[in-house]
């Protein structure tokens, strides 16, 4: 259904940098080491994990008068944070590197559940944005890659 399209976008990220973290060689522990939530929620401990953060929903402009013209569903964009939390630093920015190399590998994603292919890219929010961003999770900044998902479109399956 169309409320599952942004939760499949989500774990299709997921799911492609948990990949390429357990590559060799591994740069975190374990698969659900790559984790959904805020940053805030990411435990901090011994082991070195990934958190990818859904922070922003906003409809996609362009879509909407294409929609209107088709009858077909608007587009909407997803802004993800994307943060490495761990005690090494250098292993932070290992895996920083490696998802940029993912997601620039992943620049067109297949997700069927939110209309199909879907195109990946790094947002370039000035530092101020970023640091509203942080001061909003009320959490100090850290290093952390933003990245765009559009057009996501919330299509209903047909009725079987």
């Amino acid at each position: 259904m169309g409320e599952r399209a942004i939760a499949a976008v989500s774990e299709a990220l997921r799911k492609i940098l948990a990949e390429a973290m357990l590559r060799n060689p591994p740069l975190v522990e374990r698969d659900d080491y790559v984790v959904l939530c805020s940053p805030t929620e990411i435990p901090h401990d011994r082991h070195t994990r990934l958190g990818i953060f859904l922070y922003h929903v906003s409809e996609h402009v362009l879509s909407r008068p294409e929609a209107m013209h088709i009858g077909g569903p608007l587009g909407f964009s997803l802004a993800y944070l994307i943060t490495p939390v761990g005690q090494d630093p250098l292993r932070c920015q290992e895996i920083l590197a490696r998802a940029l190399r993912t997601l620039y590998d992943h620049a067109r994603l297949q997700v069927p559940e939110a209309g199909g292919e879907l195109d990946v890219a790094p947002l370039r929010h000035p530092l101020e944005e970023k640091l509203q961003l942080w001061s909003a999770l009320d959490t100090p900044y850290s290093l952390a890659l933003y990245y765009d998902v559009r057009i996501v479109r919330l299509i209903d399956e047909p009725p079987r």
